[in-house]
């Protein structure tokens, strides 16, 4: 019993020894996990600062586009990687995931990396749209990076918009079509619309073989089926290989539609008076460099009309702006629109297949394609249809917001 007593009391002490060492390790290991050290603090804290600051410079650089640094340092390295050779609208840099895809490659001197997405192409990027993501706050599509920190390896997600090449449509009373003269003037009503209360954007130029690249690796493969990438010199062109269905398609990929007639004539006619948002009449002029209606000019800057093709390459913004900022309004390609007032009345024949004589080359002055075919036997001219040698008609597109 002596014995006893005489080894319980340090028995009793090593024992709550033992029990508070315990209970202090397991608190100790606790605040690590949820209140790491501060000096591991002060690095993920510098992480994330280095990360925030690259992300900025990465908005810049999507925006500036052409008139980046970045780009004037690269351009060299990186026209011969796209295998581009052509002569292209540099502005269409903006807003481009193939900029940041050079950058990448060949600017040196980063303390950032643009990771790869796990997939077999070498794309370092994912096109986001409502349709082929889980993100349920995804307001407008996108192109999803993700950028590390070279020292962390932390990484952050950013998503840039492609909104840079949009105009936006003032709010306005607009007109449709041709302005009517003599007795057809008097017996048919002047077709006014206006856009009060409507934000509409609409794509200021045509849409690319680039931008039908991404719909081809984001988009559903039902709707891109047959569909072959274009590349190279190809890339800033007109895509102007898909049916019309294929490109309702594009534009719904893109949380988009295919451009209206209407509202293509609201972005293309010159209106009289800006100051005036609701005239009494909408008179317009078929040209969308002048209020005159008589003041057509043979000029490629303006329209980039048959003669054009031996004086210099066709390329995307070769013409225009209007007065909205639409480009290409006349001459080049053939554009196709949604016409929901006249469906007979869907294309804009204005084009480098007609000579300046000839009387396409006006405004809201429309042919007819049937969307499905590309050689002359899908097109309707009206009967205006000289000699045409072209075995295959390019018809290109661009599509159209609303938003609230």
């Amino acid at each position: 019993m002596k014995d006893f007593k005489r080894y319980s009391v340090p028995l009793l002490f090593v024992s709550i020894c033992a029990v508070l060492i315990l209970t202090g390790w397991v608190l100790w290991q606790k605040n690590l996990i949820e209140h790491p050290n501060s000096d591991h603090f002060v690095r993920d804290r510098e992480a994330m600062e280095r990360l925030l600051k690259n992300s900025s410079e990465i908005h810049r650089i999507w925006n500036e586009g052409e008139e980046s640094r970045e780009w004037i340092l690269i351009k060299n390295s990186c026209l011969e990687y796209l295998k581009i050779t052509a002569d292209f609208d540099e502005s269409l840099l903006r807003c481009n995931p193939l900029l940041l895809q050079c950058h990448a490659l060949f600017s040196k001197k980063t303390d950032y990396n643009i990771l790869k997405p796990e997939s077999e192409n070498k794309i370092l990027y994912r096109y986001m749209t409502k349709s082929n993501t889980g993100h349920l706050g995804l307001k407008q599509p996108g192109y999803l990076f993700r950028i590390e920190d070279i020292k962390s390896h932390k990484y952050l997600d950013i998503l840039l918009g492609d909104q840079c090449h949009e105009i936006y449509l003032q709010q306005r009373a607009y007109a449709y079509g041709e302005e009517l003269k003599g007795k057809e003037a008097a017996q048919v009503e002047d077709y006014r619309f206006d856009n009060f209360g409507q934000n509409i954007y609409i794509d200021r130029h045509l849409v690319t073989n680039a931008e039908v690249n991404d719909w081809i690796d984001f988009g559903n493969t039902e709707f891109t089926k047959g569909l072959i990438k274009r590349e190279g010199n190809q890339y800033f062109l007109p895509a102007t290989h898909l049916q019309y269905s294929q490109m309702e398609n594009y534009c719904s990929f893109k949380g988009k539609q295919v451009l209206t007639a209407h509202v293509a004539d609201a972005a293309g006619f010159l209106p009289m008076d800006l100051d005036e948002i609701l005239p009494v009449k909408n008179s317009r002029s078929p040209y969308f460099w002048t209020k005159k209606k008589n003041e057509f000019k043979e000029d490629c800057n303006l329209i980039y009309a048959k003669e054009c093709l031996d004086k210099k390459p066709f390329k995307l913004n070769f013409t225009g702006p209007t007065w909205a900022g639409m480009m290409d309004p006349m001459g080049g390609v053939f554009e196709v629109f949604r016409n929901p007032i006249d469906p007979e009345s869907n294309l804009k024949a204005s084009s480098f297949y007609f000579n300046f004589k000839s009387p396409w080359h006006k405004l809201g002055f429309r042919a007819k394609w049937d969307g499905e075919g590309f050689d002359l036997r899908h097109f309707d001219f009206r009967g205006i249809n000289p000699d045409l040698t072209a075995e295959k008609f390019q018809v290109g597109f661009r599509c159209m917001r609303e938003s609230e």
